[in-house]
């Protein structure tokens, strides 16, 4: 007998999802999100408080 396990989430979640799986796909919005990483590392980009 075969055991299937079962992960119940919402739809707004499921389409968050989604979405961020697309946005990973795409090479040049991947490129962005990495140079941002490195520029926060980097001390380059200040934090915002309103």
């Amino acid at each position: 007998m075969i055991s299937e396990q079962i992960i119940c989430i919402s739809k707004k979640e499921y389409e968050g999802m989604k979405e961020t799986i697309e946005l990973l796909q795409d090479p040049q919005i991947l490129s962005q999100i990495l140079e941002s990483e490195q520029n926060i590392k980097a001390g380059k980009i200040k934090k915002f408080e309103y």
